[in-house]
């Protein structure tokens, strides 16, 4: 495991002029999704150029604690994933990572199921409509496809179970697969009964009349809410020395969190035009795109000490030994401030 401050002496590795005299970053994250919806609007209204910023971003990480190491390595200065990965990696000795700030303060999250399960679950009275408790402990029996343990994804699984009374590792089977197509490949097959997923990928069943959505975390978990469920992190080395790089990456930030306060159907069809959701069903699309959209109402980049306790929590879930650093210790929030619109 990479650890420390083993990227130090590549603190400087970036923010170097680019010929139109932008200032060069590399941004790493998993494919694109509205867990990130920020991320994805600044692809799409090209804020990261408009902020004087010459960015690559790479959307080839397998899972978050890919992302985590390439930050701290230094081949990338930017990640963007999932907080659990970050703590975890904090906790396990990345002490040198540092959270610039929140680019989700909320779930946008779902179980889909197939519909051979669905009609199982009508003939024993239960259905999309039923009380949320009532929808968890159907699930009881049931094999279900995740991210592997120790994933924001498969936390969020574990805690709406245990939050409805259901032992996650003895009542239900948690698949673990970290490719997200694969979880939907065998919750279609009927290899699996569903796959919990971040909006739009768990509307597909329904958008392809094969199955539907059954749980949505948002609306069936509000009491883990406010969240901070998907940061933006570099490392204290790197912040050191290019505090103006980190400023206009957080600007970016601020102007995709505006847009999302209003969201047009302008906005909806550029995202829509982006490589990674272009081939898309439509449905599919719209209906994740309306599902994601609320979640982002009031959301600024700066991270409360509530979102962090509540994301604490929920990673604690998952741990053998809780984690045992502060909120002040994991962010930094100088360049989300700096940026902050006046």
């Amino acid at each position: 495991m990479l650890a420390g401050c083993a990227n130090a002496d590549r603190a400087g590795s970036s923010g170097g002029a680019a010929e139109d005299g932008s200032l060069k970053v590399r941004v790493i994250s998993t494919t694109s999704t509205f867990t990130d919806l920020p991320t994805v609007v600044i692809l799409a209204r090209d804020y990261f150029a408009k902020v004087g910023l010459d960015a690559t971003v790479d959307h080839g990480a397998g899972n978050a604690s890919l992302i985590t190491q390439t930050v701290i390595s230094g081949d990338a200065e930017i990640g963007t994933s999932g907080t659990g990965a970050l703590y975890n990696a904090y906790a396990e000795g990345m002490t040198d990572l540092v959270s610039l700030g929140t680019t989700n303060p909320s779930i946008t999250f779902g179980l889909a199921l197939n519909q051979d399960t669905i009609d199982t679950l009508a003939e024993r009275g239960v259905t999309p409509k039923s009380p949320v408790r009532d929808r968890v402990r159907a699930l009881r029996g049931l094999d279900l496809a995740a991210s592997p343990q120790g994933s924001t994804g498969n936390s969020y699984l574990r805690r709406m179970l245990s939050e409805y009374g259901l032992d996650p590792d003895q009542d239900v089977t948690i698949v673990p697969n970290n490719d997200p197509t694969a979880q939907i490949a065998s919750t279609r097959q009927g290899r699996t009964d569903g796959f919990a997923q971040s909006f739009p990928r768990v509307n597909f069943p329904g958008s392809e009349s094969w199955g539907g959505l059954w749980l949505n975390w948002a609306v069936d978990l509000p009491e883990l809410l406010p969240l901070a469920s998907h940061d933006y992190y570099t490392t204290r080395a790197w912040l050191s020395k290019n505090p103006e790089v980190a400023k206009r990456v957080m600007k970016a930030m601020w102007l995709a969190h505006r847009d999302l306060q209003n969201p047009t159907a302008e906005l909806r069809e550029q995202v829509r035009k982006l490589p990674d959701f272009i081939d898309l069903n439509e449905d599919a699309f719209r209906a994740g795109w309306e599902l994601a959209v609320g979640a982002y109402k009031g959301a600024t980049p700066l991270t409360t000490k509530k979102m962090f306790d509540n994301e604490a929590s929920l990673v604690n879930a998952d741990r053998a030994k809780p984690l045992r650093f502060g909120f002040d210790d994991i962010y930094d929030l100088s360049a989300a401030k700096a940026a902050q619109p006046r």
